[in-house]
């Protein structure tokens, strides 16, 4: 049975039921969990995607909280924000447990001016320029501007480090990072000219940025359903910005008023969290 959605750009798409299944495996949710809440959204055929988002959060929940804090991935890498600056420090770490040395908010020379760089990150030959594009609402695409506006900065600063003879280090590939996706003409551009993307959906599903979350255990500590969001932006505001950060936000949490016993389930969601995506890389 079929039915349309109105998606959070305005769209009118049909149902894509391959789309929810494949969402909720990311969850870490069992197949039975997953029947179940297939046959429930087809029953009551929610009428855009985040009532359909809610209806589904609220099942998991219900079941397991980290089913839960992991189908909401992309809406609490976006309530990192509103600014982007917590994003840039989000991809900072992305890269550093690659193993990477990492920079942000780096002002490097160009030819002709001198730019602000969101993160700079080396390993041996490998020496990138990463600009994040960070959105705060779902829907919106890094589009083909930005990519034209990083090749134009990418040139400056190149051309500046050949002139630097002495200079030991070279800017060799620029790098854009998304929490969304790219439109077809911006991958289209950047793969012309040699710019690295990495997106919600891009380069590959192995290789996109979830997969990357999973894979490095950096889920944002906006993904936990056992805090409130005034709880969170507190952590945030003290550092906390990681999941994998929790055991460090103990003393924190009960200064804000937590009893032991949610504080236990707060460190049990954030372990739980970290587990079933280390485990969904190796399989």
């Amino acid at each position: 049975m079929s039915f349309y959605i109105i998606k959070t750009s305005g769209e009118k798409e049909k149902f894509n039921l391959k789309k929810l299944r494949r969402s909720l495996k990311e969850s870490g949710a069992p197949q039975k969990l997953i029947e179940n809440i297939v046959k429930e959204i087809k029953k009551v055929k929610p009428k855009s995607t985040k009532a359909l988002h809610a209806h589904v959060a609220r099942m998991l929940k219900k079941e397991r909280a980290p089913f839960a804090a992991r189908y909401n991935l992309k809406r609490a890498i976006m309530d990192l924000g509103p600014a982007g600056y917590l994003f840039e420090q989000f991809i900072a770490q992305l890269f550093k447990r690659q193993g990477y040395r990492v920079q942000t908010n780096e002002y490097v020379q160009g030819k002709c001016v001198s730019h602000e760089v969101d993160v700079v990150a080396q390993k041996n030959k490998e020496h990138f320029i990463i600009e994040c594009k960070f959105h705060s609402r779902l829907g919106l695409k890094s589009d083909v501007k930005i990519p034209l506006y990083v090749k134009a900065r990418f040139d400056d600063i190149n051309a500046q480090k050949k002139r630097e003879l002495r200079h030991a280090q070279q800017f060799y590939e620029a790098y854009i990072v998304t929490n969304t996706k790219f439109t077809s003409q911006a991958i289209q551009y950047a793969q012309c000219v040699g710019i690295k993307l990495l997106g919600w959906d891009y380069p590959s599903e192995k290789k996109a940025l979830p997969h990357l979350v999973d894979e490095f255990e950096l889920h944002p500590i906006t993904a936990l359903t056992t805090l409130t969001k005034q709880q969170k932006r507190n952590l945030i505001h003290e550092g906390i910005i990681l999941c994998q950060q929790a055991p460090q936000a103990k003393k924190l949490l009960a200064k804000f008023g937590m009893g032991p016993r949610r504080i236990e389930k707060v460190m049990q969601e954030s372990r739980a969290i970290c587990e079933i995506g280390v485990k969904k890389t190796k399989t």
